[in-house]
C-alpha cells in the first residue's frame, strides 16, 4: 500500500531549497542552539529558524522553570520532531533577551 503524502507549494519549494530530508532532528537541534540573542521573543526567533527549514506547523509552549528558576524550558512541537528548549535570560545583552542554553530532539515514532 503507498502512502500519500501532500505538500503546499512553498513546502515544496523549500525541500527542494534545503533538501529537509537530509537534515537531522539532532541536527535541528544543533541549529536551535546557535540562535542569535536579539532581543526578539525567543518563541519567534524558533518559530522563524524551523520555518526556514519547512517546517509549517509550530508550536511553542511554556513548560515551566529550571531547577533554580533561572532557566525557563519550553516545548516545541513540529509536524516532525519535538524540542525540549532550556534557555536562560542574558541581561548583559543590549537589549536583555534569552539566551538558548540547551536543545533536547525527540523524534515521534
Amino acid at each position: 500500500m503507498r502512502k500519500v503524502i501532500k505538500l503546499t507549494e512553498s513546502q515544496l519549494e523549500m525541500l527542494t531549497k534545503t533538501r529537509i530530508n537530509e537534515v537531522s532532528a539532532i541536527e535541528l537541534a544543533n541549529i536551535l542552539k546557535e540562535i542569535p540573542c536579539t532581543g526578539e521573543s525567543i518563541k519567534t526567533l524558533i518559530s522563524k529558524k524551523l520555518m526556514t527549514y519547512g517546517f509549517v506547523d509550530v508550536n511553542i509552549k511554556f513548560l515551566g522553570y529550571g531547577e533554580n528558576k533561572k532557566i525557563l524550558q519550553y516545548i516545541v512541537h513540529t509536524e516532525g520532531p519535538i524540542f525540549i528548549i532550556d534557555t536562560m535570560s542574558n541581561p548583559n545583552s543590549e537589549p536583555p533577551c534569552m539566551d538558548v542554553v540547551d536543545v533536547i530532539a525527540y523524534t515521534k515514532a
